[in-house]
């Protein structure tokens, strides 16, 4: 027989275990893990010095977001000297764009920044098919998007990178609306913002032009202007909100407007300056926070921080560039709602980690049954893990990154939390009212919000309660209410707000309402709506879509960019089914359990949403009037 004895003898590790001696996970591996965190970094490049300071150079800083008080440091060079550049980038690379070595004409090449090597030169890859200078550039996870720009002459043209294939050529897509140049880019995951233009390569403008991914062929569609004419300025965002600072020339300023992708047709909104007018920055960030470098005149050093959370306020200078410039490029990998992941990750990332899987607790017969659905390996039967810590059907669930909350139903005011670092179960502060049923929760990385409910089959709630994450153990606070009473209904959100659809109030209604997180004590507001009334349905989603789900077999989606239109018909369950919950990550979601079909689980590929969803592997037990949640959804921070 095998020798017990030694240090890893198996009853020493069973008694370290019980004792709580034994090291568990994050005692052993970093986190984020080298092999799966974020590049949590932004890149500077480019631009010029003089005068009185270094004419066009190639350096690239990079700026440590955990350390944003510190110098930036400087990493390997770009290819060429050049100003005036424009950058865009994913997860893994930064692309530093066009731009010119006065009084050399313009560039047409593109150099890529490895992250994962960033000490070294960057490399050269495909050219735009024109040189050109001051253009705009921004993207997704898989092209970047170039527009306008001076060939000497000012254009209106935009031009595709292919990351998957960038040593090609950029290939021309839809135009802009206009002809402009100094002109500043931003977006997300979904569409990209081309913002002003200059009055020294071009007249200024306010117009702001809609780039559509989907439909990237197409001239581009103006939205909602700046709050005034004005080029060469910096702007970045996450996947909410796009920020513009700085700009000018002649006459700098450093006000900053603020683009709401959910309402992209409003004139952008004035927030809190930069702490000094400049034009020709740069500016990167991550999701929570937006870094503007460089600018002019003369030429600047100084690096503000815009805290996307008070926006309001004057931004604060941070460490600043390791030399003064203006016509710079920055990247990051975290900006405009990229996913926070390293090199080792494909674009299913939300499917490792604390993301990958899918939860699902409570139901039917008012049991306490817990559920883990594992995405990648979905066709595989969900495992059973410990209980709730009591029995209840009709709940709710939301969560953020690391826990999800499982909270009210009948005969409840439970609030329990799963760890989904090791799946343990316990029991936190409870709901404001006991006994509430058929309510509904959504949030983001800091907040929950359960909201609507019934106190019974006749009596419906518009009460909204929020649990605050970082104090857990208190009772829920309550919020501003919805805008009338419902139940029976789903929600589902991004990071910055959440939607309540459908349900019974007591009538069956199709409306949807959404929770503003920055003004929560505030009533909600009613956007658009579904496309039918209908009760007993399920939500989920990403940083940019909304799925509903179930009442029947339809799937519906909400687009958070243009929230106040009637939701598209998407690809259809496999089967028609109520009393069904869902959840699901960045690429897809999942509807599980219902009435007819309680075992069922179907999963619909965000990238191919026309389609019918497939059925995957089944539940282990199961239920209908349940709740389910996921690290992975609302577009969290992985």
């Amino acid at each position: 027989m095998p020798s017990l004895r030694g240090i890893f003898r198996l009853k020493q590790v069973y008694e370290e275990q019980l004792s709580g001696n034994w090291s568990i996970k994050p005692d052993v591996w970093l986190s984020p893990s080298p092999f799966f965190g974020s590049w949590d970094y932004g890149y500077f490049g480019g631009g010029y010095g003089g005068p009185g300071g270094n004419p066009e150079n190639s350096t690239v800083d990079r700026i440590d977001y955990s350390n944003d008080t510190a110098t930036a440091s400087s990493k390997g060079n770009l290819t060429l000297q050049r100003w005036v550049v424009s950058a865009t980038g994913n997860n893994n690379y930064g692309y530093y764009i066009g731009g010119e070595n006065y009084p050399s004409p313009e560039y047409s090449t593109i150099d890529k920044v490895d992250y994962s090597n960033d000490t070294a030169t960057a490399s050269s890859r495909g050219n735009l098919p024109s040189a050109r200078s001051s253009v705009g550039a921004t993207g997704n996870d898989s092209y970047g998007y170039v527009g306008g720009g001076k060939t000497p002459s000012v254009i209106s043209t935009v031009d595709r990178i292919d990351y998957s294939n960038d040593t090609a050529t950029a290939s021309p897509k839809g135009p802009l609306s206009l002809a402009r140049a100094e002109i500043t880019a931003v977006g997300n995951q979904s569409y990209g913002y081309f913002c002003g233009s200059g009055g020294l390569t071009s007249p200024k403008t306010s117009v702001i032009d809609r780039i559509d991914y989907a439909n990237d062929t197409a001239t581009a569609s103006p939205k909602g202007p700046l709050t005034s004419a004005k080029g060469a300025g910096g702007a970045t965002g996450n996947s909410s909100y796009g920020y513009f600072g700085g700009g000018g020339y002649s006459s700098n300023v450093s006000s900053v407007d603020r683009i709401d992708y959910s309402n992209d047709t409003a004139t952008a909104s004035p927030k809190g300056p930069l702490s000094l007018a400049r034009s020709y920055l740069a500016a990167t960030g991550n999701q929570s926070y937006g870094y503007f470098g460089g600018g002019y005149p003369p030429a600047k050093s100084i690096v503000d921080r815009i805290d996307y959370s008070n926006d309001t306020a004057t931004a604060s200078p941070k460490g600043p560039l390791s030399q003064g410039r203006y016509g710079l490029a920055a990247s990051s990998a975290r900006a405009n709602g990229f996913a926070a992941v390293g090199p080792s990750v494909t674009a299913n990332v939300s499917r490792s980690g604390p993301a990958g899987f899918g939860y699902f607790g409570g139901g039917s017969g008012n049991n306490s049954r817990l559920q883990r659905i594992d995405y990648a390996n979905d066709t595989a039967t969900a495992i059973r893990l410990d209980d709730l810590s009591d029995g209840r059907d009709k709940l709710a669930a939301t969560g953020n990154s690391s826990f999800g909350y499982f909270g009210g139903g009948r005969n409840g005011v439970v609030v329990d939390r799963i760890d989904y670092s090791n799946d343990t179960v316990s029991r936190k502060g409870d709901l404001t009212t006991p006994g509430r049923e058929n309510l509904k929760a959504t949030g983001n990385q800091n907040f929950g919000y359960f909201a609507g409910g019934q106190d019974s089959p006749s009596t419906f709630r518009s009460d909204v309660d929020r649990i605050d994450y970082s104090s857990d153990t208190s009772t829920a606070l309550d919020k501003g209410p919805l805008t009338g009473n419902r139940g029976r209904h789903s929600a589902t959100g991004n990071q910055n707000f959440g939607y309540f659809g459908g349900g019974q109030t007591p009538t069956t209604v199709s409306s949807i309402e959404r929770i503003d997180y920055s003004n929560d004590t505030a009533t909600a507001a009613l956007k658009g709506q579904l496309i039918a009334a209908k009760s007993y349905l399920a939500a989920t989603g990403n940083a940019n879509f909304g799925y509903f789900g179930g009442g029947n077999s339809r799937v519906e989606r909400v687009d958070y960019s243009n929230d106040t239109a009637t939701a598209v018909e998407k690809g259809p369950l496999s089967v028609a089914r109520s009393e069904l919950s869902a959840t699901g990550n960045q690429n897809f979601g999942y509807w599980i359990g219902g009435t007819p079909y309680p075992s069922t689980i179907d999963r619909l590929d965000y990238s191919n949403d026309t389609a019918t969803a497939t059925p995957k592997g089944a539940l282990a037990l199961g239920s209908r009037l349940s709740a389910a949640v996921s690290g992975g959804e609302y577009g969290l921070p992985n």
